[in-house]
């Protein structure tokens, strides 16, 4: 028995490492996990209702939930829709999404698109930033949200009234 226990840490240790490496896999790109966070969660930032923490660190989540005390149901510290930058308008084209960083453990997406203020009128390339945490089991969680404006929501929402 002594002789096998010096080769059980390192089959342990190859074990640990392909669950590790089965379970990223499993996780959705950054850009296709923003891609379905703005297609189903575009209202994220304005309807505690559907709120879903699973979907943001814990940072991001208190952020949240203190803007939603804070306004009341009203206008809080933003005044404008934080996907557009812009109380009106829409966006004219499908956005698109690129990872645009991806240290381990975060990434860094651009969403992309054309922002028009009404339909026909002229067009403005605009881009929103996705900040990712990986943190299991959910694999990507909103930590900051920055607007085309530049806003972070984290911090703006951290700002006292």
């Amino acid at each position: 028995m002594p002789l096998r226990a010096p080769f059980m840490k390192p089959l342990l240790l190859l074990a640990l490492c392909a669950l590790a490496g089965a379970a990223r896999a499993n996780c959705p790109s950054p850009e296709q996990w923003t891609r379905s966070f703005q297609q189903a969660h575009a209202d994220f930032y304005r309807n505690p209702e559907r709120h879903d923490p699973s979907l943001y660190t814990p940072g991001f989540d208190a952020a949240l939930r203190g803007e939603w005390a804070y306004a009341k149901g009203e206008v809080g510290h933003l005044d404008y829709d934080p996907w557009l930058g812009a109380q009106d308008g829409d966006m004219a084209a499908s956005p698109v999404f690129d990872a645009e960083s991806a240290p381990e453990g975060t990434a860094i997406v651009a969403m992309r698109y054309p922002f028009a203020l009404e339909p026909g009128g002229p067009q403005v390339q605009q881009t929103v930033h996705l900040i990712l945490k990986r943190q299991a089991p959910q694999c990507w969680r909103l930590d900051d949200f920055i607007t085309p404006q530049g806003e972070s929501l984290r911090r703006l929402y951290a700002t006292a009234p």
